[in-house]
């Protein structure tokens, strides 16, 4: 995966108000979040901020992150977000080692037809991410699919999704993360009544036919 480099300036914990000065001077605020250690409050360059963001488009970027002669090795933890222009306004790192495992979530993608789809299905993706555990150096950009067998009704669950090489998927109750929609099982509850309703208007094979009609009784003999 990519490594980003990135200077920061160490700034004292301030109010709500600081933190919009900063914003207004063109910087970024943030921390740095070190376990078991005292956090760091930094300001970073908002354009070189916004250019990583651009360039990676993912949160498990392992950011190298200097401030003053300290350097220190992290991934994004919490992004905070203007609702309405999405600029970065504040932003939390947490300090990691590149053989640390990490807890990250990654977006899950599907490779393959499923059988379902060719039957006339359509496939759904129910969990668009999940959660990992991986190596802080080698966090991978997704977790893949094959719904090539999957059928109309089926689900893959999270417990037989593959976890790429030195992962681990992480959940606390199994989930459904795929499936595959369709009328396939309508088109047999439909097609039964009809069956049921066109055996029961023809006749068994051998049964009798219905007796003629009864002849008229003759007329009485004139006298």
């Amino acid at each position: 995966m990519d490594t980003f480099n990135l200077v920061a300036e160490s700034r004292p914990a301030g109010s709500k108000g600081d933190a919009r000065k900063i914003r207004k001077a063109g910087a970024t605020p943030g921390v740095i979040y070190r376990g078991g250690e005292p956090a760091v409050a930094v300001k970073f360059d908002g354009a070189a901020l916004s250019t990583i963001f651009r360039k990676t488009n993912d949160a498990n970027t392992i950011v190298n992150i200097t401030v003053g002669g300290d350097a220190h090795t992290c991934i994004v933890r919490e992004v905070q977000r203007h609702p309405v222009t999405r600029s970065v306004e504040h932003i939390d790192f947490y300090q990691v080692n590149p053989g640390q495992d990490v807890t990250v979530t990654v977006p899950v993608i599907t490779s393959g037809k499923a059988a379902g789809v060719r039957a006339g299905g359509l496939l759904r993706l129910l969990a668009r991410r999940v959660d990992l555990s991986a190596p802080a150096g080698s966090i991978p950009k997704n977790v893949e699919v094959d719904v090539t067998a999957l059928e109309v009704g089926r689900f893959i669950k999270a417990s037989q999704l593959v976890a790429p090489a030195g992962t681990k998927i992480l959940f606390q109750q199994d989930f459904n993360v795929v499936t595959v929609e369709g009328k396939k099982t309508d088109v047999v509850a439909e097609a039964a009544p009809a069956a049921g309703a066109a055996a029961a208007a023809k006749p068994a094979a051998g049964a009798a036919k219905p007796a003629a009609a009864a002849a008229k009784p003759a007329a009485p003999a004139k006298k």
